[in-house]
């Protein structure tokens, strides 16, 4: 999603990571404002939710096409599971 100079500069002085974004319109309540504009907004509600799905997905891996267009299987990780090399595009970083 591109970022506006304002949203660019208010990022940075509030204290906004990569893949905040993503993550509060995934799994934030979505608000119509006046001016065609849409809020999405991260409360209590959404932050049981967003805490329920990260527990529901520990251990599990998607395996998808290199151009990430077609999921090819899903499955539970081994404990021994090692990862070989990382992606260099991530939405989220840690």
């Amino acid at each position: 999603m591109e970022l506006s100079r304002h949203a660019a500069v208010r990022k940075q002085q509030r204290g906004f990571q990569a893949g905040d974004f993503e993550l509060i319109m995934s799994f934030g309540t979505c608000i119509r404002k006046p001016g065609n504009v849409i809020e999405y907004r991260m409360d209590h509600k959404n932050e049981k939710h967003l805490v329920q799905a990260i527990d529901r997905i520990k251990g599990k891996s998607v395996l998808v096409s290199d151009d990430e267009k077609t999921v090819i299987t899903v499955y539970n990780r081994s404990k021994g599971s090692s990862q070989l090399f990382s992606c260099k595009r991530s939405v989220f970083t840690r």
